[in-house]
């Protein structure tokens, strides 16, 4: 818990020295928009955390149907695990197709 305070407080640092280097104020256009004077850090920082939304949206429902499937896995595996008697060996079903061959006539 500790390390992640002192993470925390060590890039909150690097912001504020990421901001005071990038102090000067620049001029954004945006199709029809014109936004003077924005500081140049915070127009870095809001693009990265647009970036990191528009990210998160695109590969939210990837992310939840991988989340359901695994659910159902977990799932059918307690099933199968319940299933099992322990010390019982395993047979082998026989596979007919092995002996079978194309070239065989």
């Amino acid at each position: 818990m500790h390390a992640v305070i002192i993470i925390i407080l060590i890039l909150a640092v690097l912001l504020v020295i990421f901001t005071l280097q990038n102090s000067m104020d620049i001029t954004i256009n945006v199709f029809f928009w014109e936004i003077k004077e924005a500081p140049l850090a915070l127009v870095l920082i809001g693009c990265i955390v647009i970036g990191y939304i528009l990210a998160l949206i695109y590969l939210y429902p990837r992310i939840w149907k991988l989340k359901k499937e695994n659910k159902k896995l977990a799932k059918l595996n307690s099933k199968l695990e319940g299933q099992h008697v322990p010390g019982q060996v395993e047979t082998k079903i026989p596979d007919n197709d092995a002996d079978d061959s194309f070239f065989d006539g």
